[in-house]
């Protein structure tokens, strides 16, 4: 029998929502002869799944007995129902996309490494350098700012590959290399090419993981949740955001504002991927939930990229609406957004929530409302609106009804979308 890997073993533990512990519990009650004991089996798990120490046969056929896996089942099957495993087609940007060289730098990894080797001597002594330029490439991302991150994010991701080629690990590195690959991710969504997406969450995952951190294990789920859906994977989608959430169960008391930031991302995740498969029921029992987690919290915030209150809570009433079809509901629900009660700098979610609403009045051909919404959302943040795939879809649907005066034909040009 060929030796499964860590991370397979790590995706049939996530895929039933069980952590390290429960995984331990999962193998002695999977064993009918006497095994290491539960502390014992807990330290064999992590140093299995990050590659320290080959599992050995035995153990592998508990761990597929527990995990419910068969004997041949091929590692990265869709039958594992991991949300890690599912297969993503590996494509890269355009070459004239402006996330080309972030999208390089993921599937290239021992490139970006070899240049950032010529710039960097002694890692330590620069964490304190790497932090403040993780914090900007966070902003960047919050803000839409892509020609920030794709000038940002290749040289982080060199000195990210380098620390870990240097075997270097001072206090808080691996968090922040975490953070480097849980922007990565967002951005690559951004950009449309989930695979790539998939890659840089995955790793940000494994390095939190590592590190032992229940705050970015989750944030890093939650991604892989939107990753899913970028690529229309909508019950892998769910299914993932809702074991992001399972993550914060394990979270210390004194991060409950953060816990209850990043469980309320991942159920507007599950929300968004439940109204695209068309699940109503779902999409708004999720919704729900997510919004008694805002009450709690009773502010907008950002955790590690995630961005949740009662404000966000109101623009996913509205873009779940729109996915569901329902654009009356959407256009009424719009008014009680209230964008000035988020933090100014959070530009992506104000641009994101105006061309869902502008999709809203297209739907109910209320051309000039829908236009004059991606125009505000311009102003607000244009990089998020001339590249988003939603904006070009809405005003293709405009196009189809256009009247000269409208300056849709402009609008279009600068977001890409008469190609």
């Amino acid at each position: 029998m060929t030796r499964i890997d860590g991370e397979t073993l790590r995706a049939w533990r996530r895929a039933r929502g069980w952590d390290v512990p429960a995984m331990a519990r999962q193998l002695r009650r999977a064993s009918s002869e006497p095994i290491a004991a539960h502390e014992g089996l807990v330290r064999m798990i992590r140093a299995w799944e990050h590659g320290k120490h080959e599992i050995s046969e035995r153990y592998e056929l508990l761990y597929r007995k527990a995990a419910g896996v068969s004997d041949t089942e091929p590692e990265g099957s869709e039958d594992t129902g991991t949300p890690s495993e599912t297969p993503l087609a590996l494509t890269r940007p355009s070459a004239l996309s402006w996330a080309t060289p972030v999208c390089d730098a993921v599937l290239s990894p021992t490139d970006a490494a070899r240049r950032a080797a010529a710039a960097v001597t002694v890692f330590q002594t620069r964490l304190g350098d790497l932090r403040r330029a993780v914090g900007r490439a966070q902003d960047a991302s919050l803000a839409s700012d892509y020609a920030q991150l794709a000038d940002t994010l290749p040289g982080l991701i060199g000195e990210a590959e380098l620390a870990h080629l240097r075997g270097t690990a001072p206090p808080g590195l691996l968090e922040l290399l975490s953070d480097i690959y849980a922007i990565t991710g967002w951005t690559l969504i951004k950009a449309d090419s989930p695979a790539a997406a998939w890659t840089a969450a995955q790793r940000g995952l494994r390095l939190a993981e590592e590190a032992d951190d229940v705050l970015r294990s989750a944030a890093a789920t939650r991604c892989l949740s939107e990753v899913h859906m970028r690529a229309r994977n909508f019950g892998e989608a769910s299914r993932t955001a809702f074991l992001a959430a399972t993550y914060l169960d394990a979270a210390p008391s004194r991060d409950r504002p953060a816990v209850l930031c990043l469980r309320g991302g991942a159920l507007l995740s599950a929300s968004a991927a439940a109204a695209r498969r068309g699940d109503s029921r779902e999409a708004q029992t999720s919704l729900k939930a997510a919004a008694t987690c805002a009450d709690q919290l009773n502010q907008d915030r950002a955790d590690l990229g995630t961005v949740f209150g009662p404000t966000n809570v109101a623009i996913h009433r509205v873009a779940v609406a729109v996915e569901l079809g329902d654009a009356r509901e959407a256009i009424r629900r719009a008014p009680e957004v209230d964008l000035d009660q988020m933090p100014a700098h959070l530009t992506e979610r104000r641009a994101r929530f105006l061309i869902d609403v502008a999709r809203g009045h297209a739907q109910v051909r209320d051309d000039d409302a829908a236009i004059g919404a991606l125009t505000e959302a311009e102003t607000i943040a244009p990089d998020e609106l001339r590249n988003h795939r939603l904006t070009r879809e809405v005003i293709r649907d405009l196009l189809t009804r256009e009247r000269r005066s409208s300056g849709l034909r402009a609008l279009a040009d600068r977001c890409h979308a008469l190609a």
